[in-house]
C-alpha cells in the first residue's frame, strides 16, 4: 500500500511532538547508562612520573657519582574514570631510595609496580624499570689554591711579588675517583687588566669542580703593582759651569756620560734635552784663577728618575782670569 505525502507527514508529526515527555527522559536514561558504561570501561594511558632520590646518608662516608634520572614513564590500565583523574593531577613523585646502598661499586635499582601510589588502577609498564648505580667513597685531602688571573697588567708597571692567597691550602671532599685526580685549585678569573699603580685585594670563590666540596667558600687574594724599574745610559753630554758668563774657564774633559735609574717608561719617554751636568763651583772662591777638581751634578731629572753613575764624577776647571 501506498502512502500518500500527507499521511507520510502526518506519522512524522505524531512520531516527534506526541509524548515528548516520555521520548526526552528516555533519550536521558540512555545517555546516562552510555556515561555509565564508559566509565566503567577499562582503559590503558601512560604518564610521566618525577623521579625523587633518597641519597646514601652523610655518615656513610659514600656518594652516588652517576647522574640520577629525573622521570620515568608508567603505564596504568583501570576504569576510565580513574585513569583520567590520575592522569589530570598536576604531578606525580615516586621515590629512588638508595639509603642503604653504603658499599662502594655498581649496582641496579629497579622500580616495582609497588613503588608508585596510584589507588585503583594498575601499572602494567615502566620505562626504564631499572636504572644503573655507581656508588664511590667520599675522600678528604688538602690541596693547594692557586691564583688565576685575566689580563695584562699596564704598559711599564709589574707585580712587586707573586700575587697571594690566603689560605693557599683548603680541603677538599668528593668521590674518590676525582679527588685523586685533582692537584691543584684555582681561584676564579681575578681581572688586572690596564690596573694603575698600588695594592690590591679581593675576595673570590674557587672554580667549582663538580662533586667537589670545600671547606672554605671565599679566598683573599692580594697583590701590589709597582713601576717596572730600568736604567738608562746618556753619553756626550756637555758640562756647564757654575760661574758668571764674563769669566773664561775650561772643563776637563768636556762631555760626561750618566747612567739613569728610574721607572722604564719614563726613561723611555725622558726628553734628553732636559739633562744638564753641571761643575759644582760651590767651593770655589770668588772665581779665582787657577785648576780646581770639581764634582759634577746632574740637573733637570725628572722626580722619579735618580742618577746611577756619572762618568767621570768629578772634572778640572781651569779657570783663566
Amino acid at each position: 500500500m501506498r502512502l500518500s505525502f500527507k499521511q507520510v507527514e502526518a506519522f512524522l508529526k505524531e512520531a516527534f511532538t506526541e509524548n515528548k515527555g516520555l521520548k526526552l527522559i528516555a533519550l536521558v536514561i540512555t545517555l546516562g547508562l552510555f556515561i555509565s558504561v564508559r566509565a566503567q570501561e577499562k582503559v590503558e594511558r601512560w604518564i610521566d612520573v618525577e623521579v625523587e632520590v633518597v641519597y646514601p646518608p652523610k655518615q656513610a662516608g659514600v656518594v652516588l657519582t652517576n647522574k640520577p634520572i629525573r622521570e620515568v614513564r608508567v603505564a596504568i590500565r583501570g576504569r576510565r574514570s580513574m585513569v583520567n583523574d590520575i592522569k589530570n593531577e598536576p604531578s606525580h613523585v615516586v621515590q629512588m631510595d638508595l639509603s642503604n646502598r653504603k658499599r662502594p661499586g655498581m649496582s641496579t635499582f629497579f622500580f616495582e609496580p609497588e613503588n608508585f601510589n596510584f589507588n585503583g588502577v594498575e601499572v602494567v609498564d615502566i620505562k626504564p624499570e631499572a636504572v644503573s648505580i655507581r656508588i664511590e667513597k667520599l675522600e678528604t685531602r688538602r690541596l693547594p689554591v692557586k691564583i688565576k688571573t685575566v689580563g695584562r697588567l699596564k704598559e711599564g708597571t709589574r707585580f712587586e711579588k707573586s700575587p697571594e692567597v690566603v689560605p693557599d691550602m683548603v680541603e677538599a671532599t668528593g668521590p674518590a675517583s676525582v679527588i685523586r685526580s685533582v692537584t691543584s685549585l684555582y681561584t676564579e678569573e681575578v681581572g688586572i687588566d690596564g690596573l694603575d699603580v698600588g695594592p690590591y685585594r679581593e675576595d673570590v670563590p674557587l672554580v667549582p669542580i663538580e662533586g667537589l666540596e670545600y671547606a672554605q667558600d671565599k679566598f683573599s687574594v692580594s697583590f701590589k703593582i709597582i713601576p717596572r724599574m730600568g736604567q738608562r745610559m746618556v753619553s756626550s753630554l756637555s758640562i756647564r759651569h757654575g760661574l758668571s758668563d764674563d769669566v773664561q774657564v775650561n772643563i776637563v774633559p768636556s762631555e760626561i756620560a750618566v747612567t739613569l735609574y728610574g721607572p722604564q717608561l719614563s726613561l723611555d719617554r725622558m726628553d734628553l734635552s732636559v739633562i744638564s751636568p753641571v761643575a759644582d763651583v760651590k767651593d770655589i772662591q770668588l772665581a779665582k784663577p787657577g785648576k780646581y777638581r770639581v764634582p759634577v751634578k746632574i740637573e733637570g731629572l725628572p722626580e722619579d728618575i735618580e742618577v746611577k753613575t756619572t762618568v767621570p764624577s768629578f772634572v778640572e776647571l781651569d779657570i783663566l782670569n
